[in-house]
């Protein structure tokens, strides 16, 4: 006997928005109400161990990793746009000029992985011979 398929659905969208919450570094009280409809001091003790239990199990599934990457990915960026305006304005300051070098340096040293492809990371696999016949259980 299956499970019901709209089950699945609404299970995955709870964990998709759990991986989210998470990566947004929510409370464990918002997650419990948001997710659960529990209050952290009026709920059973037993209901809200249920939930965290639930939570912990639903952290090793594939629909967590993906959705809290994704979430992830998405400040990657906003706060790579972020870095970069504030390394380009020590970089254009005179006050501190070991704040300035070691801004360019960072730049060039990111900007160079990124146009250049930096090709000493490059790995070259050769394999060479043949396998070994191993036989089979027949041949005995």
């Amino acid at each position: 006997m299956g499970t019901n398929p709209m089950q699945d659905e609404l299970i995955t969208k709870r964990i998709m928005q759990f991986a989210v919450m998470e990566a947004n570094d929510c409370s464990r009280e918002d997650k419990l109400r948001d997710l659960f409809g529990l209050d952290i001091n009026k709920s059973d003790p037993k209901e809200i161990h249920n939930a965290d239990a639930c939570m912990s199990r639903w952290r090793r599934t594939p629909e967590y990793e993906q959705a809290w990457k994704a979430e992830m990915r998405t400040w990657d960026f906003s706060d790579y746009r972020l870095a970069r305006q504030v390394f380009r304005k020590a970089m254009k300051q005179d006050k501190d000029p070991w704040l300035a070098v070691n801004s360019a340096n960072s730049a060039i040293s990111h900007a160079g992985k990124r146009l250049f492809a930096d090709e000493s990371t490059a790995i070259t696999v050769k394999i060479e011979g043949s396998m070994p016949e191993i036989g089979s259980p027949d041949d005995a």
